[in-house]
């Protein structure tokens, strides 16, 4: 939140080896103009791999420190635009090399606060230059550089290639998927970009002084690239990305956590001026191209069952995956695969093989060996198991949706890059929800299959009632084990303490009904994530969940603050439930749900992306 609904400032400041000068430049900030007239200032540093102690110091001052390892400026100034908190008012930029001055950030903020432009760059050549801290070579290549600059596309700067710069926080957004520059050349690109995407550009006069050691730009080089650059982006228009997400099932016609991890991505990239294509099965009447919410659907083939005796269709895998060839011919940018059921994979790679074009593959579990053996009963385990050993050599980058994914695919040999980007949530219309008036001690979200050990929990119900005799339990979902379930009830006679609800009308009821619960249990011992765990504490409640080696879920509980782990038997369950029941209003199911709010996860697969 806000300090007193002032307006928020977050200053980006990119460092390489800059332990001589970083505390410096953080301490500038403290006695600025900018705290004096009430602004909030957040300071971000960008550590760029760097060999000296340049974050450690940072850190001991207070200040956020990101590590981009890929060496260059526009690779840390890349990275910084898309970890900008989303409360931010307006953007500030300035090297980390003690040459400009803290204190004259007020004069780039003030000018965007007024609304006369988006982008306000510090002028050090229509300032002060002290002595001896621009050599006459630099001073003259930027005097040509910005004289072409204003010449040719038509803006008023009179320093194109300062260190200095302030943007409103729209701006940052609009431009930053624009922008592929990997060093220097990203203050050349940043403006010409913003220039032809019609931005109002202007200067003010900054001062500029020595820096204590030898800089990190080379004239030469670095000015060829420069040049590039400003002659690259002469014809340059801007243009939605577009990025196309190959999956077998959307949601609203299936509810799962990867349905709903895709559609809350979707529509928030839309939101952010992407264009976004979703190719997937036939659900829906009608043409075979649809728009919602202003995402694409596109029906690339006929709907199949996706499960056949409670296992997945091998036969819809295959036809789905045949299917994806026809995005042969399709205009994307990026094509990202989920990796269940594998074959899409296959013809996704050779498509992007033929194109030149990378693969992204999101992946939310894997499997092993064993796991393979026994889901398919016997010789068809070598074969799935054999697919999943393939797959992970199929993608260039794959984007892991837990840790504990990323972990078993390194243990299990896959070289692709990987990205760690957990599922997030809607938090804003969580915590707007009124509560239900159906109240409940215990809630079950979840596909009833036979690994989330919803018997267990029945039977964990029925020997906590001898306890709490009126203990009460929703369990919400449907699926294959539904009707053993439905038996198991009766057999316990807990018609009046467990409460079966098929599903709900939308997302707010349910999160009303997880607010109106004291606890959700969840006794899986295979999640990919776990995304409803987040969901519940986000409502307030805490959650019981297995310690299962393959439950990912767990890596989501701090155990005794928003809530428990237990085995996944009927014993050991019944007791977390009773510890949750005594000591419900000691705990605190909040805590960290910050880190996993939808924006957040969209700015990391942005810059993923890019």
């Amino acid at each position: 939140m806000k300090i007193n609904d002032s307006k928020k400032v977050t200053v980006l400041i990119p460092c390489y080896n800059e332990a001589q000068n970083i505390a410096d430049v953080i301490k500038g900030f403290s006695a600025s103009k900018l705290v004096e007239h009430g602004y909030e200032v957040d300071i971000i540093v960008i550590d760029n791999n760097s060999k000296d102690n340049t974050a450690e110091i940072a850190r001991s001052l207070g200040v956020t420190v990101l590590h981009e390892p890929k060496k260059g400026k526009g690779n840390a100034m890349r990275t910084a635009f898309y970890n900008i908190p989303k409360d931010t008012d307006y953007v500030l930029m300035l090297d980390g090399d003690n040459t400009y001055l803290p204190a004259e950030a007020s004069r780039l903020i003030e000018v965007l606060d007024s609304g006369f432009c988006n982008m306000v760059i510090g002028s050090r050549l229509g300032g002060r230059v002290t002595d001896g801290s621009m050599t006459t070579f630099n001073r003259m290549g930027n005097w040509v550089f910005s004289h072409l600059v204003r010449y040719v596309y038509r803006v008023n700067v009179t320093d194109v290639l300062t260190g200095y710069y302030a943007w409103t926080r729209e701006a940052v957004e609009e431009m930053r998927p624009q922008l592929h520059s990997t060093g220097f050349a990203i203050e050349m690109e940043m403006i010409t970009k913003m220039a032809n995407m019609g931005y109002e550009i202007y200067s003010v006069p900054i001062s500029y002084h020595s820096r204590a050691d030898h800089s990190n730009l080379n004239p030469i080089s670095d000015g060829f690239r420069i040049l590039g650059m400003f002659l690259k982006n002469l014809f340059w228009r801007p243009q939605k990305q577009i990025i196309a997400f190959v999956t077998d099932s959307v949601m609203p016609y299936s509810n799962g956590g990867k349905e709903r991890r895709l559609y809350e991505i979707s529509k928030r990239l839309v939101q952010a001026e992407r264009e976004v294509h979703i190719y997937t099965m036939k659900y829906w009447n009608g043409p075979n191209s649809i728009v919602h919410e202003g995402v694409h659907f596109h029906a690339i083939c006929k709907k199949y069952p996706l499960y056949v005796n409670e296992k997945r269709s091998i036969k819809a895998g295959i036809m789905f995956g045949l299917s994806v060839f026809t995005l042969m011919f399709k205009r994307f940018d990026i094509l990202d695969v989920d990796h269940i059921p594998v074959f899409p994979l296959l013809s996704a790679r050779i498509i992007t093989w033929i194109r030149g074009q990378k693969l992204y593959a999101t992946w939310h579990e894997v499997w092993g060996k064993k796991y393979w053996y026994a889901y398919m009963n016997g010789s068809l385990g070598h074969v799935g198991a054999a697919l999943e050993r393939i797959s992970f050599k199929l993608p260039d980058v794959i984007i892991s949706n837990s840790n504990h994914t990323t972990e078993l695919l390194t243990e299990a040999g896959c070289t692709a890059t990987t990205k760690t980007i957990s599922l997030g949530v809607d938090l804003e219309s969580i915590f707007s929800v009124p509560v239900s008036i159906e109240q409940s001690d215990i809630i079950f979200v979840g596909r009833l299959i036979s690994h989330k050990n919803v018997d267990q929990l029945v039977m964990a119900v029925d020997q906590v009632r001898k306890q709490y005799p009126h203990i009460v339990c929703k369990i919400v979902g449907t699926g294959p084990e539904e009707n053993n379930i439905r038996d198991l009830i009766g057999k316990y006679n807990l018609e009046s303490h467990i409460h079966m609800i098929r599903s709900v009308p939308n997302n707010d009821d349910l999160y009303a009904l997880m607010k109106a619960s004291k606890m959700l249990v969840l006794p899986s011992e295979r999640e990919g994530f776990g995304l409803v765990v987040v969901e519940a504490n986000a409502a307030g409640i805490p959650v019981i969940t297995t310690h299962h080696a393959h439950n990912a879920a767990k890596d989501l509980i701090l155990v005794g603050v928003n809530g428990l782990l237990s085995s996944p038997y009927a014993d050991d369950i019944a007791l977390k439930i009773i510890e949750v029941l005594e000591a419900e209003h000691e705990m605190e199911p909040h805590r960290g749900v910050q880190n996993h709010d939808w924006q957040v996860v969209v700015q990391k697969l942005e810059k993923a992306f890019s």
